[in-house]
C-alpha cells in the first residue's frame, strides 16, 4: 500500500470515527436542527404583521430642499443614488428624490401604492421640473432578510464550538496524547475533523434551509447550487477560525471564552439581526474583517437579488483566505 493510500485510510477512520460521536450525541444532533427552524418561526410570529403605515422617502440631497419634508408622517433618509435605487426596488423606501435648484428627478415603485401617493404630493407641492423614472420589484420582508442571517449564524455556531470545542475536549481527556503514538500525523487529523464538521455543517444547514423554505416560503430568487457553495466555503472558514483557536488551548473553559469573544462581534456587527447601513463607516469597517459578515452579504444577494458567481467572488476569495491561513496556522500551532 502506498504511503497516500494508507494516509487516506488513517483520515477516514478518524473521520468516521467523528460522525459516529456526532451522531450519538442525539442532544447535540437535534439541537443543531431544532434551534434554528425555533428562531425563525419566532421571528415570522413576531413580524408578521402589516408594515409600517409611515411614508418613507429617501433623498440624495439635503432634506430641507423638498416642500415633502414639512409633512408630518413622511420619514426622509439620505443615500446615494444606486443604494437608494436598490431598496426602493425591495419596497424598503416609497420614493427616491435627487433634486436641484431648478429641477428635481424622481423615482417610483410600479408596484407601490405608496410611492403612487407620494409622486401625486410632490407634483402637487413642488414647482420645480420633475423627471420621473421607475423601477420595481416585490417588498422585502424581515423573515426574508433575516433567514440568511439565522442560516449563517448556524453555520458560525456549529462549526466553531463543533471543532474547536471537541478537540479542547480530546486533549483535556488524554484522547489526542493516545493517537500521538499512532502513526497519524497532526496534519491528518485536522484534516478529518475539518471534513466531518464541515459535512455535519451543511447537511444541516441544508435540512434548515428547506425545511423552514416549505413551511414559510421565504424569497430566494437565486441559484441554490451557489447559496451550497457559500456554505460550503464559509463554514470550511468558520472550522479553521475554530481549530486555530483549539490548536493549543488546553482548558475547556477558556476555549469558551475564547469562542464566545469571536462570535460575539460576529453576531453584533455582521448583520445577523439588523443591517449596518446607518452606522458610522469605521463600524462598517471593522465588519468587513469577520468572515460572517462575507457569508451573509453573499447569501443575501444570491437569496435577495439574484447575484451570479462574479458578484459574490470577493466574499468568497475572503472566506477562501480565511481558510487558507487557519489551516496553515492550525497545522504549525497544532500539539497533541
Amino acid at each position: 500500500m502506498s504511503r497516500v493510500a494508507r494516509s487516506l485510510k488513517r483520515m477516514m477512520a478518524i473521520f468516521h470515527a467523528r460522525n459516529l460521536e456526532y451522531l450519538r450525541d442525539r442532544a447535540s444532533f437535534g439541537w443543531n436542527l431544532v434551534f434554528p427552524v425555533l428562531i425563525v418561526f419566532a421571528l415570522a410570529l413576531v413580524f408578521s404583521g402589516p408594515q409600517k403605515s409611515i411614508f418613507t422617502v429617501t433623498v440624495t440631497t439635503h432634506a430641507n430642499q423638498l416642500e415633502l419634508a414639512q409633512f408630518p408622517g413622511i420619514d426622509i433618509q439620505i443615500a446615494e443614488r444606486e443604494k437608494a435605487l436598490e431598496r426602493l426596488s425591495r419596497q424598503q423606501t416609497d420614493l427616491v428624490i435627487e433634486a436641484s435648484e431648478k429641477e428635481i428627478n424622481y423615482w417610483i415603485n410600479q408596484n407601490s401604492a405608496a410611492g403612487a401617493i407620494l409622486e401625486k404630493l410632490l407634483r402637487s407641492t413642488e414647482t420645480r421640473t420633475l423627471s420621473r423614472g421607475q423601477t420595481d420589484g416585490a417588498a422585502i420582508r424581515y423573515i426574508d432578510w433575516v433567514i440568511p442571517g439565522i442560516l449563517g449564524m448556524n453555520v458560525m455556531y456549529s462549526a466553531l464550538w463543533g471543532v474547536g470545542y471537541v478537540v479542547v475536549r480530546y486533549r483535556q481527556s488524554g484522547y489526542l496524547r493516545r493517537l500521538k503514538a499512532t502513526p497519524l500525523t497532526k496534519f491528518e487529523f485536522l484534516i478529518a475533523q475539518v471534513i466531518s464538521r464541515l459535512l455535519v455543517t451543511v447537511v444541516a444547514s441544508c435540512i434548515v434551509f428547506a425545511g423552514t423554505h416549505l413551511l414559510l416560503d421565504y424569497k430566494m430568487v437565486g441559484s441554490p447550487g451557489l447559496l451550497l457553495l457559500i456554505a460550503l466555503l464559509g463554514g470550511l472558514s468558520m472550522i479553521t477560525v475554530g481549530l486555530a483557536i483549539a490548536c493549543r488551548t488546553e482548558s475547556k473553559e477558556f476555549a469558551d471564552g475564547l469562542l464566545n469573544s469571536i462570535t460575539f462581534p460576529m453576531l453584533l456587527l455582521s448583520g445577523v439581526w439588523f443591517s449596518l447601513d446607518g452606522s458610522p463607516a469605521w463600524v462598517q469597517g471593522v465588519a468587513q474583517i469577520l468572515p460572517l459578515t462575507h457569508i451573509l452579504q453573499a447569501a443575501r444577494a444570491v437569496m435577495l437579488d439574484n447575484a451570479g458567481l462574479l458578484d459574490i467572488s470577493l466574499n468568497l476569495a475572503v472566506l477562501v483566505g480565511f481558510s487558507v491561513v487557519g489551516m496553515l496556522l492550525s497545522t504549525r500551532l497544532f500539539k497533541w
